[in-house]
């Protein structure tokens, strides 16, 4: 990232947030802060939800997902998903079926991740929640459904 994006994120982070959002991959990180700057766009500018958008992602690193993961999930989740679910089942971290199990719960490591890094209660919910689940059905309404909204479509969009 240039000078001018790192500028825009450490002005958000503290100390320990920005280790985190350092250790995701540059796509990642392109991909939060565009996240960040879409939900800004739109008039979301509290540091709650843009810290979020800077960290819903930050537990993809703990997989690690490569490219052909990500391919194989998006057309899993279009096509397949009963196998995807097969996929993502809890297996060990050395096992070639890990960066799908931790697809699946990257929302809740992040979340502990981003609590342990000092992020406020609504940043770590924000964050476990980022990622619609197709058994879940979510409660969107108030002020926190319609961060958790913005947050999801900005995601999304980019």
């Amino acid at each position: 990232m240039e000078a001018e994006a790192w500028a825009e994120v450490s002005a958000l982070l503290t100390p320990a947030q920005m280790a985190l959002f350092r250790q995701m991959p540059r796509y990642d990180q392109r991909h939060s802060l565009h996240v960040a700057r879409a939900l800004r766009a739109i008039g979301y500018d509290d540091p709650d939800s843009l810290i979020a958008a800077l960290l819903h992602d930050v537990a993809k690193s703990a997989g690690p997902l490569r490219l052909w993961h990500r391919v194989a999930i998006v057309l899993l989740q279009a096509f397949a998903r009963r196998w995807l679910s097969c996929l993502a089942r809890e297996v060990a971290p050395r096992d070639w079926r890990y960066p799908f199990y931790i697809h699946r719960v990257h929302p809740h490591i992040g979340a502990r991740w981003a609590e342990e890094a000092g992020c406020s209660s609504l940043t770590v919910w924000l964050i476990a929640h980022h990622q619609p689940l197709a058994d879940q059905d979510d409660e969107l309404e108030g002020s926190k459904g319609r961060l958790l909204a913005a947050l999801r479509w900005a995601d999304e969009q980019n």
